[in-house]
């Protein structure tokens, strides 16, 4: 089977899911009580949130609040950090509104079955994030280029997650974050290596589901809105004070890392938090389910056209590529290139394809949660408001 065939199917199968689970969400609805929820900090269930200081772990968290649906033990390793700082503010927050619904737990390390044991005590639910990088002191080793030292790094979290799970009962329900499922692997023809780690955590879901754990397996894309701008601070939304720090789209450039007319999928943290919680809500409706998410599903060339659409002075941009052959360069002295490369690499060579092959394919989860859009993006970054150089009104 070719690789396109393969891909086809795939997409298929997975819109075919999605929409058996919304259907089925939205029958469970309908049978449900209308009574409203309990509303005492005291009679909602309780879930744990790992790695919250991460940016998807910590907008998991700030969704859940909000629903007021769920209490939240937000777990994480190191306190007095930026991101740190970011989940005691919204403690502070959360408390005035509705007090008892949050609270934070530091010391909290991935690797420890004894840690994970304590943190998980007495929830009902967990979402378990899993990293291929190891981490000590505040400094970060990235096992891109390492399988033989980032498997175990990968599995250790795993295997220390489910003896906590095992010890405690109460769990009932956990959710997993993974990249696209591989559709071409043994599939399609000549398909090229997946990159280790993908294939390391897309086995993980399954493995826990082997072990007796209740998994909803969600699938995301790798490729992130704020890709595009760096946005892992605290309370602010860029950090620094230069134009590379607050955005990467300027006049005349959005950057990716693929061809201008490959089609990626996007998403935005706030809707991997929103589903989440559907999740939680109605675990009889996803447990141990598979459900794939995405925001939009946008070409280059697609970007330009929404961005040169949405500016209100008529500035003009244009998709530039950042190129392979640096990236490979800049990998040989940069640890955070590595993922990126390999990324790119997989997909430009054809390697996989996304969940969703156009904008339509995500109407079943519009009709759920309505998805955060490109345009909602660009007007939430300023980039709307981006004027035209001199040069370029000449």
């Amino acid at each position: 089977m070719n690789r396109d065939t393969a891909v086809k199917l795939a997409q298929q199968a997975i819109k075919a899911n999605n929409k058996r689970l919304v259907d089925a969400l939205f029958a469970r609805k309908a049978e449900r009580s209308q009574a409203p929820p309990a509303s005492a900090p005291s009679q909602l269930p309780t879930i744990a949130v790992t790695c919250a200081t991460g940016w998807e772990c910590y907008a998991i968290v700030e969704e859940l609040v909000a629903t007021k649906r769920f209490r939240v033990r937000a777990l994480y390793r190191t306190p007095g950090t930026q991101a740190a700082a970011r989940l005691e503010a919204l403690l502070k927050k959360t408390e005035t509104e509705s007090p008892g619904i949050l609270t934070l737990q530091s010391g909290v390390d991935m690797n420890s079955t004894e840690t994970l044991t304590r943190a998980f005590a007495g929830c009902t639910s967990v979402v378990l994030y899993n990293t291929a990088n190891t981490s000590q002191a505040g400094k970060i080793t990235n096992h891109g280029n390492d399988p033989v030292g980032g498997r175990p790094v990968v599995m250790r979290q795993v295997l220390a997650a489910l003896e906590a799970l095992r010890a405690n009962p109460s769990v009932r329900q956990v959710i997993t974050l993974i990249f696209p499922t591989d559709k071409v692997t043994g599939i399609a023809d000549d398909a090229p290596a997946i990159p280790w780690w993908i294939d390391q955590k897309l086995r993980l879901s399954d493995f826990l589901r082997a072990q007796g754990v209740n998994v909803t397996c969600i699938y995301r894309p790798a490729y992130y809105y704020a890709m595009h701008r760096v946005d892992y601070t605290a309370q602010a939304h860029f950090r620094g004070s230069g134009a590379l720090s607050r955005n990467m789209i300027t006049e005349n450039n959005i950057p990716g890392i693929t061809d201008p007319d490959f089609m990626v999928n996007w998403i935005d943290v706030r809707d991997v938090g929103k589903w989440v919680g559907t999740c939680f809500e109605y675990p009889e409706v996803f447990m141990n389910k598979d459900l794939s998410l995405a925001s939009a599903a946008l070409t280059g060339h697609q970007l330009v056209e929404i961005a040169e659409r949405c500016n209100r002075h008529g500035t003009k941009f244009r998709y530039r590529q950042f190129p392979l052959w640096l990236m490979k360069v800049l990998s040989r002295v940069s640890e955070e290139v590595v993922y990126p490369l390999r990324y790119a690499e997989w997909y430009n060579a054809k390697g996989n394809g996304y969940d969703f092959a156009c904008q339509d394919d995500l109407a079943d989860l519009n009709r759920v949660h309505p998805l955060w859009t490109f345009e909602r993006e660009l007007e939430f970054w300023g980039i709307n408001n981006i004027k035209p150089s001199a040069g370029a009104k000449a």
